[in-house]
């Protein structure tokens, strides 16, 4: 709300390098039922282009666990204890369900200033069994420096297609608040590996040779189609979400459009 009129704000997590790596980004708007693209940029990280907006995350040692592989991170508000203060420091990490608790786990820093309780990036799972992302612990200590532990649960969420029209469909959640916003692209049910994964959208040169095989894929599979995803956060929080869908429009095109529940207003889920 304090930015200037038409400007939005966003924040790319990046490792610590320990060279000079370049990053590039591009932007998407959904207006009017059309989905817009920008060209892509890039910058230097670090350089004087981007040093004002660099915020730096200290982390000890070989860093905090990373996500099992094929899982990424999601943003999540720092669950806070009953009479813990959003203040100062935080040291955080995370550690698998077996895993005895520990201080030694907390290997990064995030300064929540006089509050509100700081925004991380958590991994989505440490561990995946049978598809499905394992819960772990979250560890913080503050400045009182008690430990607590909090698991970090998974919801999937399903979104169904009846008329097979839709190419595709992504899951915008977060906490009821929305200071912890995350997008997930959502996969089909029964879609085998190949070109036109839901993964690869916004990755692509060529969006529409990525349409027409994502299309073409899906077409092999039975209607209603179902679309999934999973959203994450501490046990027993809550989540909010909608859809976004990308679908085949009778004249030939496709229309963007925001899924809402019936009525108006987001899905909630408590994890």
């Amino acid at each position: 709300p304090a930015d200037p009129p038409g400007r939005r704000t966003a924040y790319l997590p990046l490792p610590e390098p320990g060279e000079r790596v370049t990053v590039r980004y591009r932007f998407s708007t959904v207006r009017g039922g059309e989905e817009r693209f920008s060209p892509t940029y890039e910058v230097e990280v670090p350089s004087d282009d981007a040093i004002a907006d660099l915020y730096r995350i200290p982390e000890e040692g070989t860093g905090n666990l990373p996500p099992a592989p094929g899982r990424g991170h999601f943003r999540t508000i720092l669950p806070l204890g009953v009479g813990e203060r959003a203040f100062g420091p935080f040291r955080y990490g995370f550690g698998a369900m077996r895993k005895k608790p520990s201080p030694a786990l907390c290997r990064a820093t995030v300064d929540a200033g006089n509050g509100p309780a700081p925004v991380i990036e958590a991994p989505e799972a440490l561990a995946v069994l049978k598809n499905r992302p394992m819960p772990y612990f979250l560890y913080h200590l503050s400045a009182d420096g008690k430990l607590r532990a909090d698991k970090i649960a998974c919801a999937r969420i399903a979104f169904t297609d009846p008329g097979g029209k839709v190419v595709s469909a992504r899951i915008v959640w977060g906490d009821p608040a929305w200071r912890a916003t995350n997008l997930s692209l959502m996969e089909a049910r029964g879609y085998a590996s190949g070109p036109g994964a839901a993964a690869d959208e916004f990755f692509t040169a060529d969006r529409a040779a990525f349409l027409a095989d994502r299309e073409a894929a899906l077409s092999f599979l039975p209607v209603p189609r179902v679309f999934e995803a999973f959203v994450f956060g501490p046990s027993g929080s809550g989540v909010e979400y909608c859809f976004q869908t990308v679908a085949r429009r009778p004249d030939g095109g496709f229309g963007v459009r925001w899924r809402n529940r019936e009525g108006g207003g987001n899905w909630r889920v408590t994890l």
